[in-house]
């Protein structure tokens, strides 16, 4: 009998046009207003060969085998330092077509910046501020050899676009309302007491609960994988690895599913579960990185790591640009516990309503 109900429940959903709606045709529309709204903000930067500033020295703190250094090690990134006298930085800025222009003064320094050349600014800016982290071991007196300046560069995600981010980020979100595919048929079973005729049967409650389940996350995946490949194909979106990320999209269904049957079960009202479904994921999705990027946004960490999204998104976009992520574990085991307790208290839930009406 399971296998009966669960046969007529794909069936059902699978020909609802509010599914199709809901997991096909409003990803793609969010994913392309979005990646179009952010697309400067995620642009990748190409970078320049090479990069020209201009310096002065205010005072007598700093000594020449120290500016020596700097020059020397800058080189080695194609950054080009040249000495001005007298020169107003803006005016040597504005003149001599250079990038920055950095004043050392009373062991501090100052940094003017070319307005089209922002980038490149940041990126002396870091040279200055690690030449300075290391002027500690550096004396008047010593020679240039004997000065060994070290710069560290940082560890970085490499950059995705606004495509592939929310081409990525919108299909796990709608997956996220899963519950909403069963609605109207949940509904119309209430209605017409189907529930209660189930619980005459000779299905338990884990049977029972087995029947919505499998259907209810069966479709939201089929329709999730179809968004996911229309994605690659309309809008170019790079998945990465592509079994990887099937299978964390899967569990991800698998999750939201459970979740929302769970809500359904204990408040035995699809109003009150949709309701409730909708306002939490929204704030995990919020805090996971579904509206603003999770690269960009100051949330506190612990906000982030607390939703199942985060996990989520970030292996799925990791995956997209390095191939490989170290939030994939986390994803996958966060998912499988969310379907594993919500799937045991929505049993349990239907079972204590059981006994109630008993």
């Amino acid at each position: 009998m399971i296998r009966y109900l669960i046969k007529n429940y794909i069936k059902l959903m699978s020909r609802s046009k509010m599914n199709f709606l809901l997991l096909i045709i409003c990803p793609i529309i969010v994913m392309s207003v979005l990646s179009s709204a952010f697309k400067d903000l995620l642009a990748k930067y190409d970078g320049k060969d090479k990069i020209y500033a201009g310096y002065k020295v205010e005072s007598n703190d700093i000594s020449k085998p120290m500016i020596d250094a700097l020059a020397s090690t800058a080189e080695d990134e194609s950054i080009f330092f040249t000495e001005y006298k007298d020169e107003d930085p803006k005016d040597a800025i504005r003149n001599e077509d250079i990038d920055a222009f950095v004043v050392f003064n009373d062991g501090t320094y100052k940094i003017y910046e070319n307005k089209d050349e922002e980038i490149s600014g940041k990126i002396i800016e870091y040279m200055v501020s690690a030449f300075y982290e290391n002027a500690g071991a550096m004396s008047v007196g010593i020679t240039r050899d004997d000065v060994n300046l070290t710069v560290k560069n940082a560890d970085y995600i490499p950059p995705i676009d606004s495509i592939d981010y929310y081409g990525i980020i919108e299909v796990i979100y709608f997956g996220w309302c899963a519950i909403v595919c069963g609605a109207a048929i949940f509904l119309s079973e209430k209605k017409y007491n189907i529930g209660r005729k189930l619980q005459v049967s000779t299905l338990n409650d884990f049977q029972i609960y087995l029947s919505k389940f499998i259907p209810l996350a069966t479709d939201v995946a089929a329709e999730s994988i179809i968004t996911m490949f229309l994605s690659m194909i309309l809008f170019d979106v790079h998945w990465g690895n592509i079994p990887l990320s099937l299978l964390i999209l899967v569990i991800s269904v698998a999750a939201s599913s459970a979740f929302g049957l769970m809500i359904y079960n204990i408040s035995n009202n699809m109003v009150i579960t949709v309701i409730g479904v909708f306002s939490i994921v929204w704030f995990a999705g919020f805090f996971g990185g579904s509206f603003e990027t999770y690269m960009f946004s100051s949330h506190p960490m612990s906000l982030k790591l607390a939703t199942p999204i985060y996990h989520v998104n970030r292996s799925l976009t990791e995956l997209s640009v390095m191939g490989h992520s170290d939030y994939v574990l986390s994803a996958i085991l966060y998912c499988s516990a969310i379907v594993i307790i919500c799937s045991l208290i929505a049993v349990l839930a239907a079972r204590l309503r059981r006994r109630g009406r008993a």
